[in-house]
């Protein structure tokens, strides 16, 4: 529990940036911006990220250049070589139901919405106390199904960027 809350510490005294002003996107990735255009759903994305952290946006059907039916947000460590969180989001619930029924889930306030975190059964990174950080974590926000997972980042890290989350404009 210790290590939980200095990990959640150190979270907060990372350097944060504005994603929708300074984000640095990876291998010519689509933006955010050009995404709200090509689905007909809200667009969600976190304000607070660690500053050193790049994004790619996976969209699918992968061959589709004009109407996606959902798509990934890929936030990547500052080399580019580990995935630390990706975000799903879809008008209609590809995951959610899936870690809302999970045994081994627990519900979460997401800015007074209802989430659902479920942890990794035996995936993800050790902390030093030998337990496996991340999980999944989904929630419906502005009509918008998100599914939020990481094998990198521990449970406390994921819902502060679930909060930080805001309809794109």
């Amino acid at each position: 529990m210790l290590i939980r809350i200095i990990s959640l510490g150190l979270f907060f005294l990372m350097p944060f940036v504005v994603q929708a002003k300074e984000i640095q996107y990876n291998h010519n990735s689509i933006t955010v911006s050009e995404v709200k255009e090509k689905v007909v759903f809200s667009v969600v994305s976190p304000n607070k990220i660690p500053a050193d952290w790049t994004l790619e946006i996976k969209t699918y059907p992968s061959k589709e250049k004009e109407n996606f039916s959902h798509f990934r947000l890929h936030y990547m460590d500052r080399n580019d070589t580990k995935m630390m969180v990706g975000i799903e989001q879809s008008p209609r619930h590809l995951l959610y139901d899936d870690v809302r029924g999970s045994s081994n889930v627990e519900q979460v306030d997401i800015n007074g919405i209802e989430g659902y975190f479920s942890e990794w059964g035996n995936i993800g990174e050790f902390d030093d106390q030998g337990q496996i950080s991340g999980g999944l974590l989904s929630w419906k926000q502005d009509g918008t199904y998100i599914v939020m997972d990481s094998t990198r980042i521990t449970k406390e890290m994921m819902v502060e960027i679930a909060k930080s989350m805001k309809a794109v404009k």
